[in-house]
């Protein structure tokens, strides 16, 4: 049962007006959710075996700070691909490449395409409340689950997902 964990990263910071976007390091508030996000993936059990991850300073960190918490060994690979995608339908097609033998894969990315995957992925939901929030707003440090059934990556595309969870940092408690 193939599974993708759509993660955008946690909040970054616009303290210094200098940096590039790609350069800029999470924010306080950044560093608190995605250490929560991490604890929800361990007790969730998270375990993906393949993770790919944009190349920019914010979605790297996020990933350093959940990786103690994920089940298993993964196998990592950043790549500037997903910084610069312009639409869902470029990480559809990057996410059909993924290796052979792959049954877990998460991404890290940016918003607007990791809400607009998620809802072009999505045929149904287990819990519509969930896919209605994840509709409403895809907050930095959200995490959508996606079961794919039987589903081989190279056939992904739109309305062929089950949304299992959609999870907000501003959810969990403190």
């Amino acid at each position: 049962m193939p599974l993708l964990y759509v993660f955008r990263h946690a909040k970054s910071s616009w303290a210094d007006t200098a940096l590039k976007d790609f350069d800029r390091p999470l924010a306080n508030r950044g560093l608190k959710a995605a250490a929560r996000m991490g604890l929800v993936m361990r007790d969730t059990k998270v375990k993906p075996d393949f993770i790919l991850c944009s190349t920019s300073r914010r979605t790297r960190e996020t990933l350093g700070l959940v990786l103690p918490f994920l089940e298993g060994e993964a196998r990592i690979l950043l790549e500037d691909s997903i910084y610069e995608a312009r639409n869902e339908n470029e990480m559809i097609e990057r996410l059909r490449r993924l290796p052979n033998g792959t049954k877990r894969a998460m991404l890290i990315g940016h918003n607007p395409i990791m809400q607009d995957l998620t809802l072009a992925l999505t045929k149904s939901a287990t819990d519509p409340d969930r896919l209605t929030a994840a509709r409403e707003k895809f907050p930095t440090a959200g995490l959508a689950v996606l079961d794919l059934g039987d589903l081989p990556w190279p056939a992904l595309g739109p309305d062929t997902a089950l949304l299992k969870d959609f999870i907000a940092p501003r959810e969990l408690p403190n």
